[in-house]
């Protein structure tokens, strides 16, 4: 599936959608012709698998700003790419991580794709926690008595809903803006700017891909059966099915 799309500003064709694929790609050709500097370039974590099962090594990965649709109904999400010095046919390639990123439904059959647009948890609990604390007890009305119901007390002025968010994310490098963390909004600047300097020095325990996951030491996670070598081994006795359960099974089978 091929597709086009607004790629750190710029109009590019030729965008291969690949949902078998781990890593987003942009080929140098076309990274050059967007006029970006490779000096931004981060260093890649691990080396790729060509086609061919040919190891390649990418120049480096940047986090670039990918839009569908116009600016009334845009949908805009950072997703990071391995810029890769190669021919290829396409200028890009959409895998896994772009994907994920904008939770996409792929309808090859129609060469079709769905973005979805979320909505936000966090919002609908403060606006709901707004209301709650501003509604007033609602009366029964007797529907007997020819009465207008009396409205209801909305809440008075505007309701600021930052003031009452409790988390944000914050980015950790400025060069992979897609790469957060998640702390509390509450805290001062002094702690904020010492919490995030914390979180910087130590990225490197942050586990952004699968691939960085080197295992836990089995001395942490690994048990043992107390069990006696030198006691015989019991035969349990055979347990047999419903006649109903062996016939349905031999069937199944």
């Amino acid at each position: 599936m091929v597709i086009r799309a607004n790629i750190a500003g710029w109009e590019i064709n030729r965008v291969l959608i690949d949902s078998g694929s781990l890593a987003d790609i942009i080929f140098v050709n076309a990274f050059d012709q967007m006029k970006l500097s490779r000096t931004k370039l981060q260093p890649s974590d691990s080396p790729l698998i060509h086609f061919r099962g040919k190891k390649i090594d990418a120049l480096g990965k940047i986090s670039l700003p990918v839009s569908f649709e116009g600016q009334e109904n845009a949908r805009t999400e950072y997703v990071t790419f391995d810029v890769v010095d190669l021919y290829y046919p396409y200028n890009s390639i959409f895998a896994r991580g772009f994907a994920n990123k904008f939770s996409v439904a792929i309808h090859m059959g129609y060469l079709c794709m769905t973005i979805t647009i979320h909505g936000s948890q966090k919002k609908a609990r403060n606006i709901e926690r707004a209301i709650y604390k501003s509604q007033q007890n609602i009366n029964s009305i007797d529907s007997s008595k020819n009465t207008k119901p009396e409205p209801l007390d909305m809440p008075k002025g505007k309701t600021d809903i930052k003031d009452q968010e409790e988390i944000k994310s914050v980015p950790l490098e400025n060069a992979v803006p897609d790469r957060k963390v998640t702390i509390r909004d509450n805290q001062s600047k002094a702690e904020e700017t010492e919490l995030i300097e914390s979180l910087a020095r130590n990225k490197d325990v942050f586990t952004w891909l699968a691939s960085n996951l080197k295992g836990v030491s089995k001395d942490i996670i690994q048990h043992s059966l107390n069990i006696n070598p030198k006691m015989k081994p019991k035969k349990q006795c055979q347990r047999k099915m419903l006649e109903d359960r062996i016939l349905a099974v031999k069937a199944k089978v």
